[in-house]
């Protein structure tokens, strides 16, 4: 039953339904889908890890020991350099007075790397900015809007395949 769970999640977090990326309307910006961030059979072979690592580990969600993150760091490489708009949720580094950060993965799913395991590091996006953005709720999508880089990062939450450079966060509006 976990296991169906934890496939189940892949497949919506990766959007195995068939989403694309899309022109927005605002200019040079493209919208893309976190499932964009995944070359050709990637979600497939992610789909494929994640199911014989909770078979061989054992799947428990809320455990003690942290299962390890899935190890993918392919990326799509038509994505490097391109100013782009994703939806996600923000898990803050450090946070400074008023509810500010200057640090944050921007994730695809609320809770993504605070309950185990850690999405893949090609599902995760390393943000940082000079000037500190206002977090009103965690719980609370939002759009980060800037250059996206295929760049490696490794946090103590986990590793990251992209890194943006953040021109603003917006509330999400589907």
């Amino acid at each position: 039953m976990m296991i169906r769970a934890l496939f189940l999640c892949l497949v919506l977090v990766t959007g195995l339904a068939g989403a694309h990326a899309a022109a927005n309307d605002g200019g040079d910006v493209r919208t893309i889908v976190w499932a964009d961030l995944l070359p050709e059979g990637e979600s497939d072979r992610l789909a494929r890890l994640q199911q014989m690592q909770a078979v061989e580990m054992g799947f428990e969600h809320f455990g003690t020991d942290q299962m390890p993150q899935i190890m993918s760091f392919a990326a799509v490489e038509e994505l490097d350099g391109q100013r782009v708009r994703l939806g996600g949720y923000i898990l803050p580094f450090d946070y400074f007075s008023g509810g500010r950060v200057t640090r944050f993965l921007l994730v695809p799913y609320v809770g993504a790397c605070i309950h185990v395991p850690p999405p893949p590091p090609n599902q995760l996006v390393f943000v940082e900015t000079d000037e500190p953005i206002e977090v009103e709720g965690l719980w609370d999508p939002v759009y980060a809007e800037g250059v996206l880089r295929i760049q490696r990062q490794d946090t103590d939450l986990a590793s990251v395949a992209y890194t943006l450079e953040l021109d603003s966060v917006s509330p999400y509006r589907p």
